[in-house]
């Protein structure tokens, strides 16, 4: 297990997604997170580290991820310094009164994240020499 209590640079890859989402798991178990929520946890690593490695970059790029115990919440957060996009920007809670056949492309797996995790923030800062994606998920440990 790679700990992530600070920040880990890996290749934006789909060969790198199973590592990836494998070390944010066992951070996750090792923060006390509770068996009922790794499927809620599961969603939001998915749905970010694949929009990050589809998205982000025209050409090779890097993702961070951060991942601890807060209080009673598992915190994880992703940087890139790829294209600025903030995930949270379109409101997309107008999706629960649709059917899946009904919904447009794209905005579906943000929907999940926000109806499954407690919290989540979006900033464009300086990262590691330069200006950054920054997402961080919160979820309730139990």
């Amino acid at each position: 297990m790679t700990d992530l209590s600070e920040w880990q640079e890996y290749p934006a890859t789909r060969a790198m997604y199973e590592t990836m989402r494998d070390d944010i798991l066992a951070n996750a178990y090792a923060a006390g997170i509770s068996g009922e929520k790794i499927d809620e946890l599961e969603l939001g690593v998915e749905e970010m580290l694949t929009n990050i490695i589809s998205y982000a970059y025209t050409e090779a790029g890097n993702v961070w991820i951060r991942a601890r115990r807060e209080e009673d919440f598992f915190r994880l957060d992703f940087a890139d310094h790829g294209q600025p996009f903030d995930p949270l920007a379109e409101d997309r809670r107008h999706l629960a009164d649709r059917s899946v056949d009904e919904l447009e492309e794209g905005g579906l797996g943000i929907y999940l994240v926000r109806e499954n995790f407690d919290r989540l923030a979006y900033t464009y800062e300086d990262f590691q020499g330069a200006k950054a994606n920054m997402l961080s998920l919160w979820l309730k440990l139990i």
